[in-house]
């Protein structure tokens, strides 16, 4: 075979430059939006958004904590009433990246992770750029046998390429889920798998396959499911396209169980840890139900339109309004085989399908539907749209004048479709014009580059179209991602938070919790550096959050909190002290006990002794229905003691509020009563003002004290409510009852009680036979 190496006149050469450039400017892009947003250091604002505030800070102060203190990275007690550590550090901090985190003052951790996702975006852009120019290496050169070329057939494919993989650096994936960390390392390490798998089948060379899977499930498993759903399907379609026989499907399946083994040091914990949460439950479908239209889906592609990050399924697959005109030339260039086309449009076209069909989306999620953030396989299907864009690109010059005018007529029909049939309020008036006007520019660009032999106009095509990705990839970034939060509001208070802690363990021994009556994060335990009772991660032991649901606390399939908990509850799960921030808390349960800065502690009055001991048998009642107070009062009375803990008292209905007038003091609870409430807020306690949020039916509602003749409201706190009625039963505490349940459980307990990150020892001497409760959930190993 005869090899040729093509040079090409002129001072400067692309190709030497264009994978900096792939790298460099998506990541310039976000630079310019942090900079745009005023975050720090240009400003006091930061980019913690969504799942990054609540969970991923949390989480990386409390492993920069445990390496720093030397502890063990099998457990952790700051993690809800203690939990896996090493589970939730496969899957939110497994990335070889993040080892550097190590090396940065904890004062500006928060940086280095909003800083890394910028380096991570240009990342995804230059792995995106080295596949595109392999893929086009590897495949037949026809798209250049005639015509004049201005650019290098080589010059002109690494063109190409560099535009597209900014596409891919911030697509609507990444408009939607840049803040997911650990997401993002798949996002960049997808381009070089899918090389990989191109080698072992074309080549026969299976190492980069192997490596860089073995890398995406290291990194993180539970996306690289979706990857390995694609890499089965996408192997189908190179044995069919490139004719691949036995060989490379014994190579497939050995290199790809020989990755998985390469990653199960952490894969297998992962697994054994998922079993135990409400994911290790697969209830798969039952019928098949479709989510939306195929249009509606498609309608996505435009520029602009809102990310959708909740409960509605969406997918986010904006990558370029130029896919509008160059998939249309992609069917159309008979320079691409038909047999390709096909199995690539046919995989296109089922993947897109899964984002609207109940039992393929939950396939695709490991066996689970997504609790929010939906369709996260989007970021393949991105991938495969535009290296089909890139493909029509490469074979521009095979194609006639005539096709690019078809595939703009094909892009301007698609636009006045959406405007005709769709009418979801994500699609305004401007995100269909800004989707034309570019579209429109893409189509013009490509006329003027495949109908003018000049070279001068050719680079200054090549130039304009590179303005003008950067302009559209950088406004749909801007319009529909990037959100902030106050830099100093968030980390303002922590050194208060901490040197009340220090304080407590002057005076405790045990194992004890600190609470907060009001709090920042989901996780504010694991920020600070304490032990707490709520937690907020996907990893989190499904039976402790089931018993925070029997007991009227705040649960949901990723998150069980301390909101909720009863004078009872909170003893028995041990919690000492409580934060506040400021004095209003202070009654008979809740005495300050310090304060620094805005922050007061309190210290409980009814509490129990860690390793307590019950009455043998003593358990949370199985019956079916009874929750929150009920359910509490049974355990009382289990307990062997008379009289009711919580008495239910009248109160009366003023429109759509619950209005309740105290008719003796003492401290009271409401109980949520019928579904469809999220929020309520209370007017009139003793601790004036309070709001409640994250609400279903069974949660209970702290009202604090209340003095004889008190008057208390209580309204939907939800403007938005269609149905703003609330249905709120109200309880009074007997404190007489609760004092008799804490003395018989502080009979007996355990003493001499040290513990540790992941250990803890003690002594129990015992005078009567009874059952053992230490507020530490049951995982294997303990």
């Amino acid at each position: 075979m005869i090899k040729k190496k093509l040079k090409c006149k002129g001072k400067y050469d692309i190709r030497k430059t264009a994978p900096f450039f792939a790298l460099l400017l998506p990541s310039l892009i976000m630079l310019i939006l942090f900079i745009i947003r005023r975050i720090y250091p240009f400003g006091d604002r930061s980019f913690l958004f969504s799942d990054m505030y609540h969970q991923y800070m949390p989480f990386f102060s409390e492993l920069l904590h445990k390496v720093r203190g030397g502890e063990s990275l099998n457990f952790s007690f700051n993690v809800g009433i203690g939990s896996n550590f090493l589970a939730l550090f496969v899957y939110y901090l497994a990335s070889p990246f993040h080892i550097f985190s190590l090396l940065v003052p904890e004062s500006h951790l928060m940086e280095f992770m909003s800083y890394l996702i910028v380096l991570k975006i240009g990342l995804a852009g230059l792995t995106a750029y080295i596949y595109l120019r392999k893929h086009s290496v590897s495949q037949n050169a026809r798209g250049w046998q005639s015509g004049l070329n201005a650019l290098c057939p080589t010059e002109d494919s690494c063109f190409g390429a560099l535009l597209f993989s900014c596409f891919y650096a911030l697509s609507g994936f990444m408009a939607a889920y840049n803040y997911n960390i650990m997401w993002v390392d798949c996002v960049v390490l997808l381009p070089l798998v899918v090389l990989g798998l191109e080698r072992l089948v074309k080549e026969g060379r299976c190492g980069l396959y192997c490596v860089m899977l073995a890398l995406s499930i290291f990194t993180n498993y539970y996306l690289s499911i979706m990857i390995c759903i694609f890499l089965v399907l996408y192997f189908i379609l190179l044995l069919v396209t490139e004719r691949g026989g036995l060989r490379s499907i014994g190579h497939f399946v050995f290199f790809s169980l020989l990755a998985g083994g390469m990653a199960a040091i952490l894969l297998i914990p992962e697994v054994c840890a998922i079993l135990k949460t409400d994911f290790g439950d697969m209830d798969f479908p039952k019928k098949v139900e479709s989510y939306f239209s195929v249009l509606d889906m498609l309608a996505r592609h435009c520029m602009c339109v809102t990310t959708e990050r909740g409960l509605d399924h969406w997918p986010n697959i904006f990558c370029g309004s130029a896919v509008l005109i160059l998939i249309p030339m992609y069917l159309m260039n008979k320079s691409i085989s038909v047999r390709e086309k096909f199995c690539r449009m046919t995989l296109a076209g089922f993947l897109l399908l899964s984002f609207g069909t109940n039992i393929l989306d939950f396939i695709w999620h490991g066996l689970n539907y997504p609790d929010s953030l939906p369709a996260r396989q989007s970021f393949i299907y991105i991938f495969l749209v535009l290296v089909m864009c890139y493909d029509a690109w490469r074979y521009l010059r095979n194609a006639d004048e005539q096709q690019i005018v078809y595939g703009c007529l094909c892009a301007a029909v698609f636009v006045l479709f959406c405007e005709k049939f769709i009418d979801h309020e994500d699609f305004e008036l401007g995100v269909k014009v800004l989707t034309l006007v570019f579209a429109g520019i893409y189509g013009i660009l490509l006329y003027l580059y495949r109908t003018r032999e000049s070279r001068n106009v050719h680079r200054a095509v090549a130039v304009t179209a590179l303005a003008v990705v950067i302009a559209e990839c950088g406004i749909n970034t801007f319009a529909t991602s990037v959100g902030t939060v106050s830099r100093s509001a968030y980390l303002g208070q922590q050194a208060d938070y901490r040197a009340l802690y220090e304080m407590t363990k002057e005076q405790e021994q045990g194992v004890y919790r600190l609470e907060k009556f009001t709090r920042k994060t989901k996780n504010d335990g694991t920020l600070t550096g304490y032990p707490t009772a709520s937690v907020f991660s996907s990893t989190l032991n499904s039976y402790v959050m089931d018993m925070y649901k029997r007991l009227g606390m705040r649960h949901s399939k990723v998150y069980y909190g301390f909101d909720g908990a009863t004078a009872l509850t909170s003893a028995m799960l041990n919690v000492k002290y409580m934060f506040g921030e400021s004095e209003k808390y202070e009654n008979g349960l809740y005495t300050l006990a310090g304060q620094s800065g805005d922050i007061c502690l309190y210290q409980c009055n009814a509490v129990l002794p860690f390793g307590y001991v019950a009455p043998t048998g003593f358990d949370l009642p199985e019956e079916e229905g009874i929750q929150g107070l009920r359910l509490q009062n049974r355990m009382v009375k289990d307990l062997g003691i008379d009289g009711a803990l919580f008495v239910k008292c009248e109160r009366s209905v003023s429109g759509d509020d619950i209005v309740f007038t105290a008719k003796k003091e003492g401290y009271y609870y409401g109980i949520l009563t019928a579904s469809g409430t999220g929020k309520v807020d209370y007017l009139g306690g003793s601790t004036e003002e309070e709001k409640f949020i994250d609400l279903k039916k069974g949660s209970i509602l702290y009202l604090g004290y209340l003095e004889e003749g008190r008057k208390i409201t209580l309204t939907n706190g939800n403007e938005e409510d269609t149905t703003p009625e609330i249905s709120v039963d109200v309880y009074r505490m007997d404190e007489e009852v609760l004092g008799e349940v804490l003395e018989l459980l502080s009979a007996q307990y355990m003493e001499n009680v040290e513990w540790g990150s992941d250990w803890l020892t003690g002594t129990l001497t015992l005078e009567n036979a009874g059952r053992l409760i230490c507020s530490i959930p049951y995982e294997d190993g303990w």
